[in-house]
């Protein structure tokens, strides 16, 4: 892991990918982290928000950048990426509860559900990052559960070795695949080989689409010209 300084913060990096980006002030990062936000401050139905990998927040200043102000908890194996977020992030980012544990159990110890629940883990493979099992095996249908009845649950996924896209999103999309089930949204982005995965009580991909590029460019940020939506 490598941390870079730029004009506007600190950029943590593995492998080529950014990690987080962390900002000064609340405003865009002209990345995924935008993105992800925007899928928080667009689409949660409630003010409660579960975060599964932290690393260095880099979605807190994009999305205190749309009026998102409710306390957000997260979980991170980790908690050295959160200190670097604390050192160069101001009293701006309000509540903001980061617990040192495995996404899983964290999530499974919880008593309540939440509005939505966005899942950024990733792990170390020969060069290069990717999901790890977790994300596969156990958090589909862990948070599909987790989730209200008008929940929504948003994934980063990584590509994965020896699984091609349409198999590795229809695996992680299955818990919501079943007859009555609420729909399932690809987010495809131009300046990004990732895929986000929305899945829950959510608007058509077309209006998606426009709820998203709408808070993306009243952020200011550039990724809402490389946008676009479609139903898995």
């Amino acid at each position: 892991m490598k941390v870079v300084r730029t004009r506007r913060g600190v950029r943590i990096v593995q492998h080529g990918l950014v990690l987080s980006e962390i900002v000064r002030k609340p405003g865009p990062t002209d990345s995924l982290f935008d993105v992800l936000a925007a899928t928080i401050a667009a689409l949660a139905p409630g003010p409660d928000v579960a975060l599964l990998g932290f690393a260095g927040g880099g979605l807190v200043a994009p999305l205190r950048a749309m009026g998102f102000g409710h306390p957000l908890e997260a979980v991170d194996l980790s908690l050295e990426c959160e200190a670097l977020f604390r050192e160069h992030s101001g009293p701006w980012v309000g509540s903001v509860t980061v617990h040192e544990g495995e996404a899983a159990r964290w999530l499974r110890s919880r008593r309540r559900t939440f509005d939505l629940i966005l899942e950024d883990l990733s792990v170390e493979t020969t060069g290069d990052v990717t999901k790890p099992n977790v994300s596969l095996a156990v958090l589909p249908a862990l948070m599909k559960d987790k989730v209200g009845p008008s929940g929504v649950v948003v994934t980063n996924v990584l590509p994965v070795p020896g699984i091609a896209w349409r198999d590795l999103l229809g695996r992680l999309a299955a818990p919501w695949r079943v007859r009555g089930a609420p729909r399932a949204l690809v987010v495809h982005l131009a300046d990004y080989e990732n895929r986000v995965l929305l899945a829950g009580r959510l608007p058509t991909a077309g209006a998606t689409s426009r709820t998203l590029k709408r808070h993306l460019r009243a952020l200011g940020s550039d990724q809402a010209d490389g946008l676009s939506v479609r139903t898995l």
